[in-house]
């Protein structure tokens, strides 16, 4: 799969994942909708994964490991 089309997976993903997350909460299932959260947010990194370093991304759920991939700066009380 080409970089783009990874980019649009990941995204396109996260955003029927939120989807889901949304009816979960609203529906008395925050925890779930809650993981669903998660996940959206794990997504959308790893498109910025790619996007940065034009690679697939690992396939791991520990976000803090995924943004170190990136540009991105987090300060420490972002990251806990």
């Amino acid at each position: 799969m080409d970089l783009k089309k990874q980019i649009e997976y990941w995204i396109n993903t996260a955003l029927d994942d939120l989807d889901s997350a949304e009816l979960l909460i609203k529906n008395n299932k925050a925890i779930h909708g809650l993981f669903l959260c998660h996940l959206c947010i794990e997504k959308a990194i790893k498109a910025h994964v790619v996007r940065c370093t034009n690679e697939v991304p690992p396939k791991i759920h520990n976000l803090s490991f995924l943004i170190e991939k990136t540009d991105l700066t987090l300060s420490e009380a972002q990251l806990l």
